[in-house]
C-alpha cells in the first residue's frame, strides 16, 4: 500500500465531508498528483485522526479516533538568528510530539521570532509529514521570569540530570544570559560538555524529557 497523504483539517467538521482549501487542493492534485477517489488520513491537530476518502474537492469522513497527547513537554527557547534554523527547530519539536514552544525575549538574544502565521505553517507541514495528531502550540514572546510552573535552564555547567517532575526546559540565547535574567535558585541542567546551537540544544533536551 502506498503512502496516504495526511491532512491538517481544523474543526469544526461538517457531518459527512470536509471541504478543502485552494492550497490543499492544489497540493493534492498538482504536487502529489493524487487520483480520486483516494484514501487519506486527516487530523484536527487536537488529537483526532480520521481515515477518509478524497473525492477531488473534499474529504469524505470515515472512522475517527482520539489519540492521547504523547506528553506535556514544553520548550522555552530564545529564537535562533536565521529563519532556516527557526524552521528546523519548529519542525523537529513538532515531529517529536512536544506540546508547546514558547519564544523567549532575552537581553543578549540576536534572533527575532518569526510571524505566528509562518511559524504555524512550518508546524502544520511537519505535522502532516509525521502523520501526527497534535499540533505544536506556539506561544508569543515572553521573559523567562514570566514562565509558569517549574522549569530548568539548560546550562553546560549544570547538573547531569534535570530535577524530577520537570516538563519545561529553557534554552538561552546564543549571546548568553544577562546577569539578572535568571534567579540564583533556578535549577540548571547540563546537556553535555560541548556548546550546542540553540536548535540542537532544544531537540536534545526535548528528547531527554520525552524519554527520560
Amino acid at each position: 500500500m502506498g503512502h496516504r497523504p495526511h491532512l491538517h483539517l481544523p474543526e469544526p467538521w461538517l457531518a459527512g465531508s470536509i471541504p478543502l482549501s485552494g492550497p490543499q487542493l492544489s497540493h493534492l492534485n498538482k504536487v502529489l498528483r493524487l487520483d480520486s477517489p483516494a484514501e487519506v488520513t486527516y487530523t484536527s491537530g487536537e488529537g483526532t485522526i480520521g481515515h477518509g476518502i478524497f473525492d477531488g474537492t473534499s474529504v469524505t469522513r470515515g472512522g475517527e479516533d482520539t489519540i492521547p497527547r504523547p506528553g506535556t513537554v514544553i520548550m522555552a527557547v530564545a529564537p535562533p538568528r536565521s529563519r532556516d534554523r527557526q524552521r528546523f527547530l519548529i519542525e523537529k519539536l513538532q515531529e517529536m510530539g512536544v506540546a508547546a514552544l514558547l519564544w523567549l525575549s532575552t537581553e543578549f538574544g540576536l534572533g527575532r521570532i518569526p510571524s505566528q502565521k509562518r511559524a504555524v505553517s512550518w508546524a502544520i507541514a511537519a505535522l502532516e509529514q509525521s502523520q501526527g495528531a497534535w499540533l505544536l502550540e506556539i506561544g508569543g514572546e515572553r521573559l523567562i521570569k514570566g514562565l509558569e510552573g517549574p522549569y530548568v535552564v539548560c546550562d553546560r555547567d549544570g547538573d547531569p540530570k534535570p530535577p524530577p517532575g520537570i516538563a519545561t526546559a529553557v534554552i538561552g540565547p546564543e549571546g548568553g544570559w544577562g546577569p539578572e535574567e535568571i534567579g540564583a535558585d533556578v535549577p540548571r541542567w547540563s546537556l553535555g560538555s560541548t556548546v550546542l546551537r540553540v536548535e540542537t540544544a532544544a531537540v536534545v533536551a526535548a528528547a531527554r524529557l520525552i524519554n527520560p
